[in-house]
């Protein structure tokens, strides 16, 4: 058995680059923690990727200096894999968080995607400049600016700022504050998202 758990510790050490990059990109996204299976794949990609790198700057390396460094030979010295694992991985939260790729894949109308998780997360980021009307299970209506809100519709909270509260107007149905002079603006509410049933995005109080 012995040879199983050496063979385990040397794929361990073969794929920790790559599952360095894994884990501090699902640390700085949203996206949802995936199987067993796929995370390993990803840290073979991502592994792969990180060598190549590292033999890029090592061939860089053996340019400039015009001589070889015995302790860059080895086929990722970690002194060189994990910088470049790290960056690599801010590198890929930034572009997968700003939808860099895929709105200019849209513009050339090659894909009609998103690089986002899921369409509640795109609407956020597309909506960071809007106040928010949370529909409650109760039918009551909080109308503030989301200051922080959950990155998935399951579970998390909405913390409003600047927060009242609204009710519906009984010839037109619109939406208008309720009793002001009891709700005024307050410092901040925490909504679980468990208790919302539509959110609305507004640009100014109606």
């Amino acid at each position: 058995m012995n040879w199983i758990a050496e063979d385990a510790i040397s794929l361990l050490m073969f794929l920790a680059p790559g599952l360095v990059v894994v884990g501090i990109f699902r640390s700085l996204t949203s996206y949802p923690p995936s199987s067993v299976f796929n995370q390993v794949v990803q840290a073979l990609i991502f592994t792969i990727m990180v060598q190549a790198a590292c033999g890029g700057v090592v061939e860089l390396f053996e340019r400039i200096v015009g001589e070889s460094d015995a302790s860059w030979t080895t086929p990722y010295p970690p002194h060189l894999s994990f910088p470049i694992a790290v960056t690599l991985a801010v590198l890929l939260a930034a572009t997968y968080g700003n939808d860099a790729i895929h709105r200019r894949l849209r513009r050339l109308r090659i894909t009609r995607e998103t690089s986002f998780p899921s369409e509640w997360y795109s609407a956020f980021h597309r909506h960071q400049n809007c106040y928010v009307v949370l529909h409650l299970v109760d039918e009551r209506f909080v109308y503030g600016w989301p200051v922080e809100w959950p990155g998935q519709p399951e579970k998390g909270h909405f913390r409003l700022s600047e927060y009242t509260w609204l009710t519906r107007d009984e010839v037109d149905g619109a939406l208008i504050l309720c009793h002001p002079e009891q709700y005024p603006y307050r410092e901040s509410i925490l909504i679980p998202v468990s208790e919302v049933v539509m959110v609305e995005f507004m640009r100014s109080l109606p």
